[in-house]
């Protein structure tokens, strides 16, 4: 109908209105688009999908990610990806879920990224599979969440040796079996990235036993592998589920932990000396026991990893110059 001779009639008006209109079907479209028809299409997908939030809580997982993991949406929503059994490794072995994952890395160079991995069925064997990590952000571009998508390559024996041994044998220092420097490493990279991102606090301890060669000389170095076990047990029957304690070298030690006050570190540090200190083994009629100058440090905004491991490694230095079985943290 022509209204252009109608009095009061104004065409720039008319033309708004039929753009609010418009604007208004296709926002109800988006709307619709965005919720029922995305959960449809996510849900159905001939790949496995879930979605976790900044700290990697899963907050959806559809179909496909349950035939190929074994695991149920109600057994994974809610959880973190590092308390799952999963255990994600890459080509070359590295345990993903308690170091620095994809999802992280993700979320750093705020890109999608495309890996292989190996994880572990809910049954027990090994699946191969080809991932994709994608950000999703809001409409001010801020990532609020991370969707891994991944369908299953082949399925590897469970009997594999070279799969089943892959984390100990590249990760684990094969006389303590504790974390190595290799994986001690990519935890301080996952904790940097959780500091810098979820404001989540962290410590860095270094520990060198006191007066270890000497020990050697009059013991014998069969002693002193005895005693570097004894250790190594006494620390980590002594450390929380956060903590991670590895063997940096020689009669080195480094640990990560988190923290929720500076004064924290301390404490730390004291629990671990004492712990230390209480460990013995029987050597004839005696029993042998050592000491470890130890220093720990809380992180800081402008902290790299080589800084806090220097950082911590100098206050230990310290504390063998004040006498060694000292303890040396940044109050001091």
């Amino acid at each position: 109908m022509d209204r252009t001779g109608i009095s009061g009639y104004d065409k720039k008006e008319e033309y708004a209105e039929i753009n609010l209109c418009e604007r208004d079907c296709e926002k109800g479209w988006q709307d619709m688009i965005n919720a029922e028809i995305f959960r449809q299409l996510a849900e159905h997908l001939p790949y496995g999908l879930y979605i976790v939030s900044p700290d990697r809580t899963i907050l959806f997982w559809n179909d496909e990610a349950e035939r190929i993991t074994g695991y149920t949406r109600e057994e994974m929503i809610g959880r973190k990806c590092p308390t799952t059994n999963l255990h994600h490794l890459d080509e070359k072995g590295t345990p993903l879920c308690q170091t620095y994952c994809p999802l992280l890395q993700c979320m750093d160079e705020e890109k999608a990224i495309a890996k292989k991995l190996i994880f572990t069925h809910k049954n027990g064997f090994r699946v191969i599979i080809s991932a994709h990590f994608i950000p999703l952000t809001d409409n001010q571009g801020r990532i609020t969440m991370v969707a891994e998508m991944f369908e299953e390559l082949s399925i590897m024996d469970r009997d594999t040796s070279l799969v089943q041994n892959l984390y100990s044998l590249a990760y684990h220092d094969s006389l303590t079996h504790l974390p190595n420097r290799v994986l001690l490493e990519a935890t301080l990279r996952m904790r940097f990235s959780e500091f810098h991102r979820l404001h989540e606090s962290f410590a860095v301890l270094f520990a060198d036993i006191d007066h270890f060669h000497e020990f050697n000389e009059r013991y014998g170095h069969l002693a002193g592998d005895s005693m570097l076990k004894v250790i190594a047990e006494s620390m980590k029957q002594s450390s929380r589920k956060t903590d991670t304690i590895g063997r940096w070298g020689g009669e080195e030690f480094l640990g990560i932990f988190l923290i929720k006050d500076k004064k924290d570190t301390m404490v730390i540090a004291n629990r671990l000396q004492k712990t230390v200190n209480q460990a013995f083994i029987p050597y004839d009629s005696e029993k042998l026991h050592i000491t470890m100058s130890i220093g720990i440090t809380a992180v800081q905004e402008e902290d790299t990893m080589p800084s806090i491991i220097s950082r911590a490694d100098h206050y230990m230095y310290r504390a063998k110059n004040m006498g060694r079985n000292t303890i040396i943290t940044d109050e001091q």
